[in-house]
């Protein structure tokens, strides 16, 4: 593996958790300011460069206290439930519910609930670690278009553009945000460079109920091990872009 891969490994792992923070202190509050999502992303990654930073030095001693700490900047910050139905695609859909037997429904909410619990704790342990290869890049979060801030004012879907500056090549994310019906700005999307991370989850979470004969239960029980083939994937992609990007150079 080249160091520009393995760089490139540690920054796709680092933005994913990126995308999903909000500030806590602020994640509670109704959008009272127009740039409220560019904002919170740029104090979210001030705040988790500070966590990173500080966990070096004691993460191989005490892991629990970096996801600890880890957890209370991420997880009031997702919508998990709505992400997690995202992931399940038609699996996850109302009319997917409505066709279940009484009884099916029953098995179906308590594996539900379960899956929503296995994929938050995917995210935080496989990520959380990524986020400790970072090492020292520039990132920039782009200021708000006029369009952004109509539809931030109007409280539709925006995107929000973020730079990785590395040493040999700059990253570009999008974040993808909508507020709640609280007026809570939450994550939707991601996408790193051509990888739509949201894409990949699904296409794996389909793929699992392909595999386990529409088992929700097996898909569950499986699941560590199953979404590292996301993983996988957006690295592959992450090669090809890269190769791609050398070639037009050339």
């Amino acid at each position: 593996m080249t160091v520009n891969t393995m760089f490139k490994r540690k920054v796709a792992l680092y933005l994913w958790l990126v995308a999903g923070c909000l500030v806590p202190l602020v994640a509670q509050a109704k959008v009272v300011a127009s740039e409220a999502p560019h904002q919170l992303i740029s104090q979210t990654t001030d705040k988790l460069l500070v966590l990173i930073d500080e966990a070096k030095d004691y993460f191989d001693k005490n892991p629990q206290r970096y996801f600890d700490e880890l957890s209370v900047i991420v997880e009031p910050m997702i919508d998990f439930n709505s992400f997690t139905r995202g992931v399940m695609g038609e699996y996850g859909t109302r009319d997917y519910y409505r066709s279940l037997s009484p009884e099916q429904r029953r098995v179906f909410k308590a594996d539900y609930k379960r899956f929503v619990a296995t994929f938050r704790e995917g995210l935080m342990q496989t990520y959380g670690k990524g986020l400790l290869a970072f090492n020292g890049e520039k990132v920039v979060v782009e200021q708000p278009s006029e369009d952004d801030l109509q539809q931030v004012a109007a409280g539709k879907t925006v995107e929000v553009l973020q730079i990785i500056k590395g040493n040999d090549k700059s990253y570009e994310i999008t974040y993808k945000m909508r507020p709640n019906k609280a007026g809570e700005w939450k994550l939707r999307n991601v996408t790193i460079d051509a990888i739509n991370v949201g894409q990949l989850y699904r296409k794996q979470f389909a793929a699992a109920m392909d595999k386990y004969q529409g088992d929700l239960g097996k898909v569950i029980n499986n699941w560590i091990e199953e979404s590292s083939d996301a993983e996988k994937e957006a690295q592959k992609v992450a090669r090809k872009n890269a190769s791609v990007n050398s070639q037009e150079k050339q």
